[in-house]
């Protein structure tokens, strides 16, 4: 899966589909009672600012994935996109009020029904992007319902599919989700429908976009958790550790983290002209570093060294900014997934939380050299992050202060593991986040079978797309065996 933002994206031209909640499901998702599950701790922040920002600039993010060749069957692709939001209770789920503890309801499965209806034709990519940027900008809003955009672009001899979600409801683990698990249910509705003989419109292109009368669509796949019931089952566990306080080590590791920040959140090593509470639109960079064959060559020489793909690439972060002026010691924070139980494996929801890792090459070299160190700093932040930063935020009080939005973060995924992903690329299959705006400078590092890549989100200003351009050249140098 190729990662991007919405301005890098070439979608193709075509015709565009919606599905949409039926009036029926509409008004049993107006009618549907409240139930007691709070948000996520993710959620709960997310929340927050909701209601502050402004429409069409909330963070979102999305996949994109062809479908077969052949002419789109828009009926299956809806009973697809129907039974796989039966599936997943998060999508049936949404919040009412303001502030940070709305009510979350539930839609019932019985009462989940999409319609297709026509979204327009664009002659170009770029009018399909313009489409694409404001219709997720409109519908990935936290507090509507559906939070989520469920589409297809068709064109002569196919179509692509597109899922853009709220961030409240998918991580980037959920994307592959969708990838595999759409793309399977669409070939069994399919198939069903020719067993049975045509039904409702037929492939697109042929007849008026309708319901139709397709089954819906998958059959037996994993069984799978649902991220409600995560929800409530955290803020059980969250229930319970409110004894957690100053004196437990995981909460001193927190407090010397940010001291050693300053007292704040960690912020990239290197000036990027942006000062504490100014905001500038967001600039992009996404760049190859390694091809397969080097990628696979590169983790070998960490796995002899003790390490793995990821503590090698967070030692070339750390000698790229080293060698910039970023000094020997880097602190920054690393999302992790929660998903550590077999039931979450196939769930669609935001299971993550954040690491605080300090690490120090002082007297590294090279990758080899600093492996075994950012192996350590990063058991030692897995062991912080079992203390969740919104548990040790109270404990902290005044120590702690929020000078930037953004938080320099570095993350790392291995699209490999995830279920599905030799299919991504005959499948062409994209993750796609929101552009918006910046403070700070993150980094998006994806392992997949093509090779390494990394995306960089960083204030677009001269000085700084400069400097995070030249780090992202020093971490290629860096990966490619170049010794400080």
């Amino acid at each position: 899966m190729r990662v991007t933002t919405m301005d890098r994206y070439e979608p193709p031209p075509g015709r565009a589909v919606e599905f949409v909640p039926s009036p029926a499901a509409l008004h049993a998702a107006a009618g549907s009672p409240a139930v007691p599950v709070p948000p996520s701790v993710n959620q709960r922040f997310h929340l927050a600012t909701a209601e502050h920002t402004p429409a069409g600039a909330g963070h979102w993010l999305a996949c994109a994935f062809d479908l077969p060749p052949g002419p789109v069957d828009l009926d299956a692709l809806r009973a697809a996109f129907e039974a796989w939001g039966r599936r997943h209770e998060t999508l049936r789920s949404g919040f009412r009020g303001k502030g940070t503890e709305p009510e979350r309801y539930v839609v019932a499965a019985s009462a989940y029904e999409l319609v297709a209806r026509d979204a327009g034709t664009y002659p170009s990519g770029g009018a399909v992007r313009e489409w694409l940027t404001r219709r997720l900008g409109a519908t990935c809003r936290p507090l509507s319902w559906p939070s989520y955009l469920f589409a297809v672009v068709v064109r002569p001899g196919g179509g692509t599919v597109f899922c853009g979600f709220d961030h409240c409801n998918a991580d980037a683990y959920s994307l592959a989700v969708a990838v595999r698990e759409i793309r399977e249910g669409y070939a069994e509705a399919e198939a069903r429908a020719a067993g049975a003989g045509p039904a409702g419109a037929g492939p697109a292109g042929a007849g008026p976009v309708g319901a139709g009368a397709v089954g819906t669509g998958l059959g037996s796949p994993p069984a799978t958790g649902s991220f409600v019931d995560y929800c409530a089952e955290e803020a059980g566990q969250a229930s319970a550790a409110r004894s957690v306080d100053a004196g437990d080590p995981r909460v001193r590791g927190w407090a010397e983290f940010f001291a050693g920040c300053g007292g704040t959140t960690p912020a990239f090593p290197l000036p990027l002209s942006v000062p504490p509470g100014a905001r500038a639109p967001q600039g992009t960079d996404t760049r190859p570093l390694l091809g397969a064959d080097a990628a696979d060559a590169f983790e070998a020489r960490c796995r002899a060294a003790g390490g793995s793909g990821f503590t090698g690439v967070l030692t070339a972060v750390a000698l790229a900014a080293r060698r910039l002026g970023g000094g020997d010691v880097l602190r920054l924070c690393t999302p992790l997934h929660t998903r550590y139980e077999a039931r979450w494996t196939h769930a669609v929801g935001w299971f993550t939380t954040v690491a605080p890792l300090t690490l120090d090459i002082t007297g590294v070299r090279g990758i080899e050299d600093g492996v075994p160190a950012a192996r350590d700093a990063f058991r030692a932040a897995r062991t912080l992050a079992e203390v969740p930063f919104a548990q040790v935020l109270p404990v902290l009080g005044g120590a702690f202060r929020r000078t930037r939005d953004d938080v320099f973060m570095v993350s790392y995924i291995d699209y490999r593991r995830l279920p599905g992903s030799e299919h991504h690329r005959a499948a062409d299959a994209h993750h796609i986040s929101s552009v918006t705006t910046a403070d700070d400078a993150q980094f998006w590092f994806s392992r997949t079978h093509e090779g390494l890549f990394l995306r960089s989100r960083f204030p677009a200003v001269p000085a700084a797309g400069t400097v995070v351009g030249g780090f992202a050249d020093a971490v290629g140098r860096a990966l490619a065996g170049h010794r400080s």
